[in-house]
């Protein structure tokens, strides 16, 4: 069988299981079904017109873990086992100096690097080389050599670009289907970039800033044009996520979530689109609503 038939079968295997995937009703070979799947190195799913290179799905072995646990119901207690993900520390160094520690899923490290620089206002284009480096298990270093640091002003978004509402429909479902890795932990944030004639990169991770910063890093490794890509997230839109989304440069940006006050206004000011609630074929659309045709 190719991998688009593995795929498509365990897909259909997951679907299957109980929509709480972490209640008590979920047995021991369902879990060996997700864990042989979210453990599976370098492995993608093929949709019918898209391809999502999901980090669920790049998952190792020592990337996720097994635990027991005590489920507690009004039908008394159970004890079952339960998959959950790891947190690592990573720790960014700039041309030798501190920069900032995050907490992510241990790995694309280089594209969280670059997406983090970069919707912190620097130009990626004067980043030199990374280098990661695992201190233990559970700490890594990514080492930024820049030849110049030179940052951009949060600038208006320009872009005319526009979708259709069925466009909105259509990338809230996928983003549902591709939570591989949320759907067998509940752990994951969800985050993906659509853009014409581009491969769709989804990215899951336990931090949604980290999530962004990955996506970024990875349209901007794969030569995909930010400007002309829609963003769609699991996470709810506040301050802090609008304007790293401003500052790469996404035109339209919509959340199965609720946005804050300051992101709306933030997307206002610099000419975003922002839709929330993007879930049960209908929507909300904040701010600048002429990019929804």
């Amino acid at each position: 069988m190719g991998r688009r038939g593995e795929g498509i079968e365990v897909l259909e295997r997951l679907n299957k299981l109980p929509k709480t995937i972490a209640g008590p009703e979920m047995d021991l070979e369902n879990l060996k079904v997700i864990k042989k799947f979210v453990c599976n190195a370098e492995r993608e799913i093929l949709f019918d017109k898209q391809s999502f290179m999901s980090d669920s799905q790049k998952m190792k072995d020592d990337e996720s873990i097994t635990v027991e646990i005590n489920t507690i119901s009004e039908a008394g207690r159970q004890h079952r086992v339960d998959s959950i993900v790891r947190e690592t520390e990573a720790r960014l160094k700039v041309n030798g100096r501190f920069c900032t520690q995050l907490f992510c899923l241990p790995y694309h490290f280089e594209e969280l690097a670059i997406g983090y620089l970069t919707t912190g206002g620097l130009d990626p284009a004067y980043i030199a080389n990374i280098e990661v480096k695992e201190v233990d298990p559970a700490i890594y270093e990514i080492l930024v050599t820049l030849e110049k640091e030179i940052y951009r002003n949060l600038s208006t978004v320009n872009s005319q670009l526009r979708i259709k509402k069925e466009d909105v429909f259509a990338y809230a479902n996928e983003l549902e289907e591709g939570g591989i890795l949320f759907k067998a932990t509940g752990g994951t944030h969800v985050v993906a970039a659509f853009s014409r004639g581009s491969d769709t990169i989804l990215i899951e991770d336990v931090s949604r800033h980290c999530a962004i910063d990955k996506l970024v890093g990875a349209c901007i490794t794969k030569g995909i044009a930010i400007s002309e890509s829609v963003l769609i997230t699991s996470c709810r839109q506040t301050y802090t996520t609008v304007k790293k989304e401003i500052c790469a440069g996404f035109p339209i940006t919509i959340s199965v979530s609720a946005p804050t006050a300051l992101a709306v206004k933030e997307a206002d000011e610099f000419g975003m689109t922002l839709v929330g609630f993007a879930r049960d074929k209908r929507f909300n659309v904040y701010t600048n609503d002429w990019r929804i045709v």
